[in-house]
């Protein structure tokens, strides 16, 4: 199952946008929590003040001259309970509820102390403080003021959702942004998607690129660009198969011909003359077939540069082509003379490619050299070159024709050799695969032809 940009998306940005309300719930809570606090501890030491404003001394006695009224108004929240007592210095209630706990015994004049403990199981918050009594000397008054704290968790409570709620309605709404968000992006894809499923394979125009945005061009521009690869491609296979048919037309034709009067023939000895001819016809079309594979391969997928890089020790590689052309040397008896490279002549590149590169020029040099003929192989180290020659005392190729000799199915009008006109193509494709130059001229004897074929310093170590 193939993976999902959206799901993908939500698998990433969901953990992150809970984590976050998680946390922002936590120290929002935290906040409240704290702000509210605040603000009914404020509210209890306001009570508590109220009380000990009311606390007096009478005929020597500690009183406190809270009426009904004004206890009333203290306990005026129905949803809370609400405790208080006054006690004198000697610790006997003058006033209030029972039930509270025992004052702390650290109190100090005009502080208030304010904890958080239980009366009759329920939790409260209460504050005590100690108070000097007007008009008296040295007496003092403990007031004590207790609330429950079911209004303050309320308040709490309110004042989060308050706050909870739009921070989860902005995920959700983030959420279902990005989700539609993917879908708009995505749009540009899905109109290439369309323009390349309407299309024909023969249809390889480039597509269109007005409304791509800058993100998605590049993909786009890539497309482009292996759509015309891919036609020129197409076009170099038509051609290939044009040229490989019309040139494979030539000897069969003359195969069917000679054939023919073949059959007409009685005398042996033009018989045998027709037989030399198929024979020839058959070595030259057999030849041009073997060669096929190898001009496909290094034109189509090999250039302009090689993928992948193996070192190739040309002199290893030279004596074994040389060994497989020994029989035919010595049957036409050709001198081959191969001057090695006094250290391993190591070059980066296509084995298969070097061998057809090195094979067609051995080959070609024999083709085209006359019985009892001298071919020169040489490897050399020039600077930053390495240098692959070989040398024939053939009837040499005319400045003219240097260049053409490279074009598939080539051949010099007059030549009495039995090539395929491929050969020198396949070294041209190679030798480009590779980065390499190739050179012909005139050896130093002035007869035949010397074909040089310079390898950069970055194609070998």
């Amino acid at each position: 199952m193939r993976a999902s940009i959206r799901k993908q998306l939500f698998s990433l940005f969901m953990p992150i946008l809970l984590v976050l309300l998680g946390t922002s719930s936590l120290l929002s809570y935290s906040f409240i929590s704290q702000f509210s606090s605040d603000l009914f501890d404020r509210n209890l030491l306001n009570s508590a003040d109220s009380i000990s404003g009311r606390v007096r001394l009478r005929s020597g006695k500690i009183v406190a001259d809270l009426p009904p009224a004004a206890q009333a108004i203290l306990k005026n929240d129905n949803s809370e309970k609400f405790f208080y007592r006054v006690l004198d210095s000697s610790g006997r209630k003058v006033s209030g509820d029972n039930g509270l706990p025992v004052p702390s015994p650290d109190l100090q004049l005009d502080s208030a102390k304010i904890s958080t403990t239980a009366i009759s199981g329920e939790r409260v918050r209460l504050t005590e403080t100690k108070t000097p009594v007007d008009g008296s000397e040295g007496e003092y008054a403990i007031v004590q003021f207790a609330q429950t704290m079911n209004g303050r968790k309320q308040f709490q409570d309110k004042i989060f959702l308050s706050v909870f709620f739009p921070q989860a309605l902005l995920v959700i709404v983030g959420l279902f942004a990005a989700w539609y968000g993917v879908s708009k992006i995505l749009t540009p894809l899905k109109s290439l998607q369309m323009q390349l499923a309407k299309r024909s394979p023969s249809d390889l125009s480039p597509l269109a690129d007005e409304q791509t945005p800058a993100e998605v061009y590049p993909l786009v521009t890539a497309i482009n660009q292996l759509l015309e690869q891919s036609k020129e491609a197409i076009k170099t296979h038509q051609r290939f198969i044009a040229n490989a048919a019309h040139q494979l037309r030539t000897p069969l034709a003359g195969l069917k011909t000679y054939s023919s009067i073949g059959i007409q023939m009685i005398d042996a000895e033009e018989l045998r003359h027709i037989v030399k001819e198929l024979d020839s016809g058959i070595d030259r079309s057999t030849r041009m077939v073997s060669q096929l594979p190898a001009l496909a391969r290094t034109e189509i997928g090999e250039r302009p540069m090689i993928r992948t890089s193996t070192p190739v020790n040309l002199n290893d590689l030279l004596q074994a082509v040389l060994s497989e052309n020994a029989h035919e040397s010595m049957r036409r008896n050709l001198e081959l003379n191969f001057e090695p490279l006094d250290r391993p002549a190591i070059l980066h590149g296509d084995p298969t490619g070097l061998q057809h590169l090195v094979s067609n020029l051995i080959e070609n040099a024999m083709l085209y050299t006359p019985e009892e003929g001298k071919i020169s192989i040489t490897l050399d180290k020039h600077e930053s070159n390495l240098i692959f020659a070989v040398t024939d005392n053939g009837p040499g190729i005319p400045e003219p024709e240097r260049q053409k000799v490279f074009e598939r199915f080539y051949r010099i009008n007059g030549t009495k050799g039995q090539g395929s006109g491929l050969g020198l193509a396949i070294v041209r494709e190679v030798a480009l695969a590779h980065g390499a130059v190739i050179e012909i001229e005139n050896p130093p004897s002035g007869q035949g032809t010397t074909v040089r074929v310079v390898f950069p310093l970055s194609s070998h170590a």
